[in-house]
């Protein structure tokens, strides 16, 4: 069984889209040396990343990517152990603006941040996936409560519970 973790956060202003570039060359190193794979979605200013490998290396990744400073306001929006990947073979893509179709923002209604008291952690997955070009089908039968190789937990988190300290890098 593979551990999915899908967060959203607010990147610092001082961000810019090199900075992000460097993240994702930073995220293949680790990710392929400890088995994990995912997607980095970049928009307006907002990160959306969905994480997944064996449930101890994206726990111990992910409390390391939350104490990154280059951004804030992490949630945990959405938090499963299921029988496949959704970014099998890929270490960590990225999708920013200028990669996403338009109709694919008012498809999902696509709101700034995507908060979390307007969409639910399925809804921004499908969202997440449908910006990567992947195929949702998947999500119905993994994503059912009573299936036996799915366990869930659906409510966002606040970064706060997870009570981490600061780090410099992701």
């Amino acid at each position: 069984m593979i551990r999915r973790i899908l967060y959203s956060s607010l990147a610092c202003d001082r961000l810019v889209t090199k900075d992000v570039f460097d993240i994702i060359r930073q995220s293949h190193n680790r990710n392929c040396k400890n088995g994990l794979t995912g997607g980095l979605l970049f928009l307006d200013g907002y990160f959306f990343q969905v994480l997944e490998g064996l449930p101890h290396a994206v726990q111990c990744r992910y409390k390391r990517i939350a104490r990154d400073p280059r951004h804030t306001d992490l949630v945990v929006r959405q938090d499963v152990t299921t029988a496949s990947p959704l970014f099998s073979n890929e270490w960590m893509a990225l999708r920013d603006a200028s990669q996403v179709d338009p109709q694919v923002l008012d498809r999902h209604g696509y709101m700034r941040g995507m908060p979390a008291e307007k969409f639910t952690g399925r809804q921004l997955l499908e969202f997440v996936l449908d910006c990567f070009g992947k195929n949702t089908e998947c999500l119905n039968e993994e994503m059912d409560p009573t299936h036996p190789a799915t366990s869930a937990s659906m409510a966002p988190v606040p970064i706060d519970a997870l009570q981490i300290q600061p780090l410099t890098a992701w």
